[in-house]
C-alpha cells in the first residue's frame, strides 16, 4: 500500500465516523423523546461520545483529505469546481459540528433554547456530510 492509498483509506475512516455520530444522532434524539426518565439518563451519555467521535473523524478528514490534495493531485489549483464546492461544504459541516459542541455544552448547563437547536445543528451537519460525498463523488469521478 503506498501513502496515497493509505491516505484514503484513513480519509475514508473518517468519512465513516463523522457520517455515523450524526446518525446517531438524529436516532438518539428520537430514543430520547420517547424514553422514561431513567432510560434518557443512559442514552444521554450517548452523545458526547459521538460527537466527540465524529468530531475525530472530521479532524482525520481535514488532515488526510489536505494531504491527499497534494501528493494525489498537486494542489488546489488541479481540482475542479465541484472540488471547491466539497470544500464550501466540508467547512460548513466544521461550522456545524463547532456549533454543536457550543450548544451542547450550554445544553448541558441547563440552557433549554441551546438544547433546543441541536437537532437543526445535528441536520445541518447531516446535510453538509451528504453534500461532501456528492461533490466527492463528482469530483474524482
Amino acid at each position: 500500500m503506498n501513502l496515497n492509498q493509505l491516505l484514503l483509506v484513513l480519509h475514508f475512516l473518517g468519512l465513516g465516523m463523522g457520517l455515523a455520530a450524526s446518525v446517531v444522532g438524529l436516532v438518539l434524539r428520537g430514543l430520547l423523546a420517547g424514553a422514561d426518565p431513567a432510560e434518557a439518563r443512559g442514552l444521554v451519555r450517548i452523545g458526547p461520545v459521538m460527537a466527540q467521535v465524529g468530531g475525530s473523524g472530521l479532524l482525520l478528514l481535514w488532515a488526510t483529505g489536505f494531504m491527499l490534495t497534494f501528493t494525489k493531485w498537486g494542489g488546489f489549483g488541479a481540482l475542479p469546481w465541484q472540488f471547491h464546492a466539497k470544500l464550501g461544504f466540508v467547512v460548513l459541516l466544521t461550522l456545524a459540528v463547532g456549533a454543536s459542541h457550543a450548544f451542547q455544552a450550554k445544553a448541558r448547563r441547563g440552557d433549554a433554547a441551546a438544547a433546543a437547536m441541536l437537532p437543526r445543528i445535528g441536520l445541518v451537519s447531516l446535510v453538509s456530510s451528504i453534500l461532501v460525498v456528492v461533490f466527492a463523488v463528482l469530483t474524482f469521478d
